[in-house]
């Protein structure tokens, strides 16, 4: 009867989990641990690119978020050390227009790039200064009104379909996004790659940049 009693509750666990392996626990948000397999450079689980989130739509996912989370592509190792990073999206002509602002050292800075659309959900992106992050962008998940994780690379394999350089931003439309997102963001980076926010590099905001800017490009 016992043994009857533990095989439902494991039929249960996999309906709502998925595949469930005696050494990969569900834990609570707080404690949630990973399996081994994750515990070693998250740079090189994103240097596979995944695949754009179905159904996506571009005008919802325009306008205002701030930066929570990130792991720095290489090229621009620097934003690591950003605090107020936002940026506001727009749509012009087939384009859409990125302006980024950030506090470097304590001085307020914008980055203007250039998204060129290439399918649902996939973009092409250029920096105007050229040495950043310029490459392709991907929407991996996003609800439109709280949240948005965004995959990119800055130099694919010129060998397989691989980067070499890759980078993953967390986005909210809060400064101060709620538990309830923050646990969002946390399945859907379990779902697609198996790591933890906490294995990425929190992105602090204070007073906002939005006024004073020095525009470097």
């Amino acid at each position: 009867m016992m043994e009857l009693k533990a095989l439902m509750a494991l039929a249960v666990l996999s309906f709502a989990y998925g595949e469930i392996r005696p050494e990969k626990k569900i834990l609570p948000f707080a404690s949630r641990t990973y399996s081994s397999r994750f515990s070693g450079d998250v740079k090189e689980i994103l240097k596979i690119p995944p695949a754009p989130m179905p159904g996506f739509n571009l005008l919802p996912w325009l306008g205002p978020w701030f930066y929570q989370y990130h792991k720095a592509p290489c090229s621009w190792a620097m934003s690591e050390e950003f605090t107020d990073f936002t940026h506001i999206m727009e749509l012009e002509g087939t384009n859409v227009i990125l302006q980024d602002t950030m506090r470097s050292r304590g001085l307020c800075n914008s980055v203007t790039s250039i998204l060129s659309v290439t399918g649902p959900g996939e973009f092409l992106g250029k920096d105007l200064v050229g040495i950043n992050w310029s490459g392709p962008l991907i929407v991996v998940a996003t609800d439109y009104k709280s949240f948005s994780v965004d995959w990119g690379c800055t130099k694919m394999s010129v060998f397989d379909n691989r980067c070499e350089d890759p980078y993953v931003y967390i986005n909210t439309r809060q400064r101060k996004p709620s538990a309830r997102v923050l646990r969002r963001i946390e399945m859907a980076l379990r779902d697609v790659w198996g790591i933890s926010v906490r294995q990425l590099t929190k992105i602090l905001h204070g007073r906002p940049c939005s006024s004073g800017r020095k525009k470097i490009g």
